[in-house]
């Protein structure tokens, strides 16, 4: 077989791998943000293509009508099918591991690392955050795809295929605007100063880039326009904030949010091993350097390329960390593989022996592939702590800056477990197979997103809006203030709600509880109490 066939081969058998993985949650209905990217796609199909505008496929007050707008052709087809934005979405990642794939072999072009760039592809196709940032629909999994898209056609010197996949880099989300830009301006200063040259030299080499600046021009002209017919900015920003630019602390190392966001970023999931091969690299070349000692090589490398990229992935960390927000880890979706692919090239450099390299990326590969599944990284429950979500735990993702009462919501989405919280209700929902007039109740803060229609025939969870029962869905609050109070409530008790909750409590003041009914699936298990109204 040509190495070619091979290499096709290996490609193949990682997308199997991928693709076996996802298959059994393409059913999944998104929960809280992911609801938020999932409906706004669904409502942005309700008429057709012609429903398709600047206005309707922007959501959560993002630019993000590129990536969006793909994810809208799938309900145009199919409206309301989940099924049809999961697959779409691992469409779009078959496309992004084929692109790492591409940035890998131009980054290492000697044959001879053919077999362990493939390991190191399927490291990217197994990672945790990367599955969970690929199942729970939002604009980051856009920038992660058209990232590594650009990064290819740049590494390929195809300047217009970079050009097109920038434009739709910087029409998924700001962050694509900051990586895009970061991305061509260092590679053209890689560019002017590759060989010595005098300043007009240095200018020739990179004005035949010209075109790569286009997507930063049309994402200008498009602020431009929108902050001009639009009451609303097209940059997002906190509320509390006037800007985006207030978000950046440029120089806090020390802050629990940095703690939290470098946790998520290399430590979780046996992140700690890529980012322990590194450290000890970056450790070793510094030593190297107090004792006057000549550059190490990467061999079989392209030294140039992978000193940019190198480069890329801790300007990218750096920025990425100073913007403080929560800490959901879909925001650091492009760090993972570059973090991988810098990983790799430490292995390379330390010159550890290639079998005993083979298997440690092998061994990486299997910690990757338990952590989809299981929160068992001992580094990670050290610095985050668990909860019990019925049969396994889950990291407290919120505890070290404490952004939420409890384990977390939207932070609970750094591997597959975090989908049983959709499987446990449709548990819940076909052992007592609701109507309309049925109320549900949970704690205010966990309700975010959490409810959803249910199919008519089966009771489940579902995006569709035709054939579907629609139970009423409130919080304590709602219960305790409406003067018309329903006879019968259950009440679910979900386990990432508030670790002091007190709205169960507050309602046997006027309910008086007659029975429990759990459900569970995948490793959760939901309580619903079922309350009735004390009467006098």
């Amino acid at each position: 077989m040509s190495a070619r066939r091979t290499r096709v081969a290996a490609f193949i058998v990682t997308a199997l791998v991928f693709v076996g993985i996802l298959v059994p949650e393409v059913h999944y209905v998104p929960i809280w943000d992911g609801r938020v990217y999932a409906l706004c796609a669904v409502n942005a199909a309700s008429h057709g293509l012609a429903g398709l505008s600047m206005e309707s496929l922007r959501c959560g007050g993002h630019p993000t009508q590129a990536f969006i707008g793909i994810l809208a052709l799938s309900q145009v087809i199919r409206f309301g099918d989940v099924a049809a934005l999961h697959i779409t979405n691992i469409a779009l990642g078959l496309a992004a591991l084929a692109c790492i794939r591409v940035v890998l072999a131009r980054l290492f072009p000697d044959p001879a690392h053919a077999i362990r760039l493939d390991i190191v592809t399927v490291l990217c196709a197994v990672h945790p955050v990367m599955l969970s940032t690929l199942i729970q629909p939002n604009v980051d999994f856009g920038v992660y795809v058209f990232f590594f898209a650009t990064l290819a056609a740049l590494l390929s010197g195809r300047l217009w295929w970079a050009t097109l996949a920038g434009t739709l880099l910087c029409f998924s989300k700001e962050t694509g605007v900051l990586a895009y830009g970061v991305m061509m301006g260092l590679y053209v200063l890689f560019r002017a100063f590759e060989e010595k040259g005098a300043p007009a030299e240095r200018l020739r080499r990179v004005l035949p880039m010209w075109m790569t600046s286009l997507p930063l021009v049309l994402f200008g002209v498009h602020v431009l326009w929108w902050n001009t017919t639009h009451f609303q900015s097209a940059v997002w920003t906190q509320t509390y904030q006037q800007g985006a630019q207030y978000g950046f602390h440029f120089l806090d190392f020390t802050g629990a949010t940095f703690r939290s966001y470098a946790t998520g970023i290399f430590v979780i999931g046996f992140m700690w091993v890529i980012s322990a091969l590194i450290a000890a690299d970056l450790m070793r070349g510094g030593a190297g350097m107090a004792r006057g000692l000549p550059k190490r090589s990467v061999p079989g490398a392209d030294a140039r390329r992978v000193t940019y990229v190198t480069v890329l992935t801790f300007v990218l960390v750096y920025l990425l960390t100073s913007y403080r927000t929560w800490t959901n880890l879909r925001y650091f979706a492009l760090l993972y593989p570059l973090l991988v692919i810098v990983g790799y090239a430490s292995v390379v450099r330390l010159a550890i022996p290639r079998r005993f390299a083979t298997g440690l990326l092998c061994a990486t590969g299997l910690l990757f592939v338990l952590s989809i599944y299981r929160s068992v990284d001992p580094f990670a429950r050290l610095m985050y702590g668990t909860f019990p979500t019925g049969e396994h735990d889950m990291y407290r993702m919120a505890s070290i800056n404490g952004e939420y009462p409890g384990p977390g919501r939207d932070e609970l989405v750094y591997n597959l477990q975090f989908t049983g919280y959709h499987h446990a209700q449709n548990a819940l929902f076909r052992a007592l197979r609701p109507t309309d007039s049925t109320v549900f109740a949970t704690t205010g803060m966990a309700r975010w997103n959490v409810w959803s229609q249910l199919d008519r025939e089966t009771h489940e969870r579902t995006l569709q809006q035709t054939g579907v029962i629609v139970p009423r869905y409130l919080t304590e609050v709602d219960l305790l203030a409406s003067p018309d109070r329903p006879r019968d409530v259950w009440f679910v008790d979900f386990s990432f709600r508030p670790d002091h909750d007190g709205a169960l409590a507050s309602l046997k003041a006027v309910y008086r509880e007659v029975g429990t009914m759990g459900a569970s699936a995948d490793g959760h298990v939901l309580f619903a109490h079922h309350l009735q109204l004390i009467t006098r």
